[in-house]
């Protein structure tokens, strides 16, 4: 080889270095991220809901947007908390996307005491149904 070229270099061998596995997130650290997306159309959804009832709605999620679903937890179940609902007190039909390992659902409070109520999958709160008349399943 001539003045001025390179040599190339072995590549470095493997040294042994541990491949890290990222941890899973802890989601209940995290915030709810509430989401309209399976809501269901009928009697319970939100074009059912008047101007105050919506408005109410969007006021309930920023009120929660800085809790962690830690804290969501120990909140009181008529306040900024949630409650466990049964799947057997829904008096509207179950979509079919809810399988068995959803062994209930989850009313948050949106406005007084009426509920929001859907499932939570790590940190997203799906909501499936609005129940302001209380006739979704018995209060």
């Amino acid at each position: 080889m001539g003045k001025g070229s390179r040599r190339l270099q072995d590549p470095k061998k493997n040294t042994g270095k541990r491949v890290s596995v990222p941890e899973t997130p802890n989601y209940d650290e995290m915030p709810p991220v509430f989401s309209l997306e399976r809501l269901q159309q009928g009697q319970f959804c939100l074009s059912s809901l008047d101007q105050e009832h919506k408005a109410s709605f969007a006021d309930a999620m920023f009120r929660r947007r800085q809790m962690s679903w830690r804290e969501i937890k120990q909140a009181s179940r008529h306040g900024l908390g949630f409650e466990k609902i049964s799947k057997g007190q829904i008096k509207a039909g179950i979509p079919q996307f809810i399988t068995e390992e959803h062994e209930y659902f989850l009313a948050f409070r949106f406005k007084g005491k009426a509920p929001m109520v859907g499932y939570r999958v790590r940190n997203v709160f799906y909501v499936l149904w609005f129940d302001p008349n209380f006739e979704l399943y018995k209060h």
